[in-house]
Parts: C-alpha cells; sequence; structure tokens
C-alpha cells in the first residue's frame, strides 16, 4: 500500500475550518455566542443516503453494459476466427469466446450483487423518511417555544408549548434510536452482500483465467512459411473437455477463503435484529418517559 494514500475520503476541513475561508479569526471571535445549533432538516433530494442510493444506478448500468458489451465481443470473435482458415485459431478463438460469455454472465451476476446493495440500503431510508415527520414538528415547535419566549404576555401558551416540545424531544428521542440500530444492522447486511458478490466476482474470473490459460497451449507459436501446409490441428477435443472442467468447477463454486461458522453466525445476529431494535426503543421509550416525568 502506498504511504500516501489517503486512509479517509472526508475533507480535512470543514467548510467554516477550511484555511481558504474568506472569514477571518478576528471576525470570528466578536461574533455573540450562538444558541444550541440544530442539524437543518434536509429534504429527500438532499440527503446524503438519497444521494449515495442514487449513485450506485450508474454503476449498476456500468456493470451490465459491460456484461452486454463482453457477450458481443465473444460471439464476434468465434466468427471471426472461422473464417480464418487456421483450424487452431478458429477452435483456441471460439473456446476463448465461451469464456468471455461466461465473464459476461459473472459480471451480470455482480451486477445483481450491487442491485441488492441498493435494496437494503434503501430501508435505511425508509426509516429515514418515516421519522422526518417527528423531527419537522421538533423543530417548529422550538422555533414557537423560542418566539414565544421573548413576548412578556404569552406565559400561559409558552407553557403549554414547552410541554409539547418535551414530547417531541422524548418521540424522537425513541425514533432515533430505531434509526441507529436500523442503520447499523442494514449497513452490515449490505456490505456483506457486496463483499460476497465481489469474492465471488474475483475467484470465477480465476477459474477462467487458469482453464484459459491452459486452452493458450494449444495455439503453438509455429512460424509457417510461404506454400507450407498447416499441420493438422488434433486439440479440440482437448479444449472441449477443458471448457467442461470449467463448467464443473463454476457449478460447484463455494467461496475459497472466509469463516463459514463466522457467517453463519452473522445470519443468526441479521435474524434476531429486530429484537435488538425492539429492545433498544424500549430503553430510549424509558428514558423519555423519565424526561417527562422530570418535567
Amino acid at each position: 500500500m502506498s504511504r500516501h494514500r489517503a486512509i479517509s475520503l472526508r475533507s480535512r476541513y470543514s467548510v467554516d475550518d477550511s484555511p481558504l475561508s474568506p472569514v477571518s479569526a478576528t471576525t470570528i471571535s466578536v461574533r455573540p455566542p450562538s444558541p444550541r445549533k440544530f442539524l437543518p432538516i434536509l429534504s429527500p433530494v438532499h440527503q446524503p443516503l438519497a444521494r449515495l442510493i442514487k449513485s450506485l444506478n450508474p454503476l449498476l448500468s456500468h456493470h451490465r453494459s459491460a456484461a452486454s458489451s463482453t457477450r458481443t465481443t465473444a460471439h464476434l470473435l468465434s466468427s471471426w476466427s472461422a473464417q480464418t482458415g487456421d483450424d487452431a485459431v478458429s477452435d483456441v478463438a471460439d473456446k476463448f469466446g465461451v469464456l468471455l460469455a461466461e465473464m459476461a454472465n459473472i459480471e451480470e451476476s455482480y451486477s445483481e450483487g450491487i442491485d441488492d446493495v441498493k435494496m437494503v440500503l434503501k430501508t435505511i431510508q425508509d426509516v429515514e423518511n418515516s421519522i422526518r415527520p417527528a423531527k419537522t414538528h421538533q423543530t417548529k415547535l422550538r422555533d414557537q417555544v423560542n418566539k414565544a419566549s421573548i413576548k412578556p404576555d404569552a406565559s400561559r401558551k409558552l407553557e403549554q408549548l414547552e410541554r409539547e416540545l418535551v414530547r417531541a424531544d422524548a418521540e424522537v428521542l425513541v425514533a432515533d434510536a430505531q434509526l441507529l440500530n436500523v442503520t447499523r444492522e442494514r449497513l452490515r447486511v449490505a456490505w456483506r452482500v457486496q463483499l460476497d458478490a465481489l469474492q465471488e466476482r474475483c475467484e470465477k474470473e480465476l477459474v477462467l483465467v487458469k482453464y484459459g490459460r491452459e486452452i493458450l497451449r494449444f495455439l503453438d507459436g509455429e512460424i509457417i512459411v510461404p506454400g507450407q501446409n498447416l499441420r493438422a490441428y488434433r486439440g479440440e477435443s482437448k479444449t472441449r473437455e477443458i471448457l467442461a472442467m470449467v463448467e464443473d468447477e463454476l457449478r460447484g463454486w463455494c467461496p475459497g477463503w472466509g469463516n463459514t461458522e463466522e457467517l453463519c453466525e452473522d445470519e443468526n445476529a441479521n435474524g434476531d435484529v429486530s429484537v435488538a431494535t425492539a429492545a433498544a426503543a424500549a430503553a430510549a421509550s424509558a428514558t423519555a418517559s423519565m424526561v417527562l416525568a422530570r418535567k
């Protein structure tokens, strides 16, 4: 690994802390202390998770297009080689065309893994969307409380708004706990799917590389001089056997590395996530009840 390779894709500086920011340290120092800041409620279009999910669409399209192009190349290679008049070239190139077609299938299967990642991430987005109304209501109540607090004749209304705000805070507290647990569990599942698809793609392509080299051995480097007859090609049955071995190995493929027991434990943990999420939500609800009781 390169010593200068980035260990994070996040910017070192925030917008406000950037050395290129036009705001000087002196300007910052004379600002009055600001009240507690709350993150803005983003619209669905501007949510980072929505952009992340949308960014997978061109990636998905790229791999599907690559599969289609590889399949077309395989057919063209086979068609061209049949017209060369060289039995060795015709057979070896045709068999390579079969390997390329299989590579297209592997690429297509990998694209399905990316599509599965999208579906898993959308479950997190669904939870985010479900709790947005509560957060929006909480923000509106907080604004109303701030406005009522500066009016001397609004004490009764202020008291009512504060009670509503406490209830809204408790509701958001429970919702945030649920979102946190769902996010952690679903992100684990999403990238497990991604890594499994990547592992399958890499290991199956290595199978094609291994047997492709075996097929290539049947195309020798003999120099042909003008007028010399080509030697009879006798490798067709052998290359056919190699393709049969490719098919058998790909059909019986299983991960070449990884802890099977660990995978099973992960699946069991994923099956129990609803129980864990419910427990966390219950704990958050209890905390919220304590807050309400103190109020």
